[in-house]
């Protein structure tokens, strides 16, 4: 059908094909790889984001959890735990007061999110610092005790302060035990941190970061949390509170009626706590409108480029081709009155007016000459072909190809002597067998016209191993894998068609590869011309029919092209004999 297609739809075609069609998906593909870009930079920021957060959460908590574990081995402290009520007013007790003193009023001035410090004595006597607080913390005493000596973080609890009114605060709680009897509880701390004063030390570069942080219980209380409210109760989202206690993954993608958002999560070490943070994919589709419209920019100015290309093109070009065929038509129906307005010196305007002038000559001519003349000089021109013998017509060429060198008409010369090699080795013999070096002169011969004919649309390369010269192949063979490259694989190919042919032994085989980098080779071609794909399905028969399984036509793996490779025994002249003989010829 296609060969059936005018020039215009051919033109239109080729510029949807090649313009439009890939300047769209080159779009698209933009489009798509800085949505993949975006998103994976949301990941990994947000990744970031969590581990950055972590890691000052962790050294927040073995900060505070030092400060416990400092209390066991200070002189201070051991004295303030160990020295029985009745001897507190001993200047050894009031000096080690005096020393915890200074030393918690450093450690609140230095972490504002420390709220509050609780210690408590053997006999019932203790200390405060910071800000006064009021709340039922009895439950955290017996964590603490089962605990045995090991620091026990808490969930968020409200509590009253003197200073702010109602707040959430986390605690840690720890049996302090002897120094030398490990196993004797000698008093208890409580060390308080205000949440969102801990939130705020967190996200300091909150305003560099993307998304929102968070840390929830193992029980899915909210722990800190940019929203205050939340504090201190079960997160309201169900699904996500399962995901972040249950879930295996680390990441999380999943849609609420508010949007979609990609979550990351990671269990805190030496605590019951879930470290989470979220971003909404939302705020990176923002980001994608820049390029979007970037895009879509880039691919209608290149639509419009294209479009203004194609209509010079057209009205140069294709316009001038269609009136031309238009005129070729007028004079195939005897219309010799046919004519082109000639308005350029390029091509298509010399073939205008090559056009013309063979018009009048042609119209000349049938003035001059009588339809019995005509008649007559058909019937004797019939009656010299049916003479012609192919010697006589070799020589012919053979004269025309020294006579064409004589008048300095050098390529049609070398153009006729290549044809003149194809076919002097049609002739040449009726033997099927030839040598491999003849086979390909003939294949070389022939490609160099077909080279002629497509010009730089057509190389090749012929290669051959010093190793397989003189043996005997069937005559003709490459010929049908050399055309079906040229008709199909190269059938409007966007580049240069190549054919490589290399001839060399290998396992005691003599194999010969032949590789283009068109289309693919095509043996079925559902186009009206079918004689390709004989040919090859004729040559496999007669390689199978020659020589048995063993060898044939193998095709070969390869990225771009086609290729098979002929595989063939070494053949020398008693060999060939003996599979003759075989054969029956």
């Amino acid at each position: 059908m296609r060969r059936h297609w005018g020039l215009r739809r051919k033109f239109v075609i080729l510029f949807l094909v090649f313009i439009t069609l890939p300047t769209v998906l080159f779009g698209f593909r933009v489009y798509y790889q800085s949505s993949v870009s975006l998103n994976k930079q949301a990941e990994k920021d947000l990744v970031s984001k969590l581990e950055k957060n972590e890691q000052i959460l962790l050294s927040i908590i073995k900060n505070v959890e030092s400060m416990t574990s400092y209390m066991i081995y200070d002189q201070d402290f051991r004295t303030f735990f160990t020295t029985a009520e009745e001897e507190m007013h001993r200047l050894e007790y009031k000096n080690a007061v005096k020393g915890i003193n200074g030393y918690f009023t450093f450690q609140l001035m230095s972490n504002e999110y420390i709220s509050s410090v609780y210690l408590e004595g053997k006999d019932g006597h203790s200390l405060r610092f910071g800000e006064p607080i009021k709340g039922n913390e009895g439950r955290l005493d017996r964590v603490a005790e089962e605990g045995e000596g090991a620091p026990v973080w808490s969930h968020a609890y409200r509590v009253t302060s003197d200073w702010d009114g109602e707040k959430y605060l986390i605690s840690v709680s720890r049996i302090v035990n002897d120094l030398n009897r490990i196993n004797d509880p000698i008093g208890k701390v409580r060390i308080r941190l205000d949440s969102s004063k801990l939130f705020k030390h967190l996200e300091a570069n909150a305003s560099t970061q993307t998304g929102h942080y968070f840390v929830v219980t193992m029980q899915g209380d909210v722990v800190i949390h940019h929203n205050p409210s939340y504090v201190g109760k079960r997160y309201p989202d169900p699904k996500l509170t399962d995901w972040a206690i249950n879930g295996e993954l680390s990441s999380y993608n999943y849609e609420t009626d508010s949007g979609n958002y990609l979550v990351v999560k990671k269990r805190l070490e030496g605590t019951n706590w879930i470290s989470v943070a979220v971003v909404d994919e939302g705020e990176l589709v923002k980001e994608l409108h820049n390029v979007q419209g970037s895009v879509r920019n880039m691919v209608i100015v290149l639509f419009l480029l294209g479009m203004a290309g194609f209509a010079f093109f057209y009205q140069s070009n294709v316009k001038r081709i269609i009136a031309l065929t238009t005129q070729i038509k007028q004079v195939e129906n005897a219309n010799f009155a046919a004519s082109v307005d000639v308005n350029s010196s390029d091509e298509i305007g010399k073939l205008g007016m090559q056009f013309n002038k063979m018009v009048q000559n042609i119209k000349r001519y049938i003035d001059s000459e009588y339809k019995l003349k005509i008649k007559q000089k058909e019937s004797e021109l019939k009656a010299l072909q049916s003479q012609m013998d192919p010697h006589f017509l070799y020589n012919t060429l053979d004269m025309i190809r020294w006579t064409a060198r004589l008048e300095n008409a050098m390529e049609t010369g070398q153009l006729i002597e290549q044809l003149s090699k194809v076919f002097r080795m049609n002739v040449k013999n009726d033997n099927m067998w030839v040598l491999l070096e003849d086979e390909l002169a003939y294949i070389q011969a022939y490609l160099e016209l077909q080279k002629s004919r497509m010009g730089d649309r057509l190389d090749f390369s012929i290669v051959m191993d010093d190793r397989v010269k003189g043996h005997l192949v069937m005559k003709q063979m490459l010929q049908p894998l050399v055309e079906n490259s040229i008709q199909h694989g190269f059938k409007q190919l966007p580049r240069q068609g190549m054919i490589y042919i290399r001839c060399y032994q290998a396992n005691a085989q003599l194999w010969i590869d032949v590789i283009d980098n068109g289309w693919g080779f095509q043996t079925e071609d559902k186009t009206n011309d079918r004689h390709t794909g004989y040919a090859l399905n004729n040559l496999k028969d007669r390689l199978n029919i020659a020589f048995g399984e063993k060898y044939g036509l193998v095709p070969l793996d390869t990225n771009e092209g086609a290729a098979y490779r002929l595989v063939l025994p070494l053949l020398n002249e008693e060999k060939l004999k003996e599979i003759q003989k075989e054969t029956g010829e």
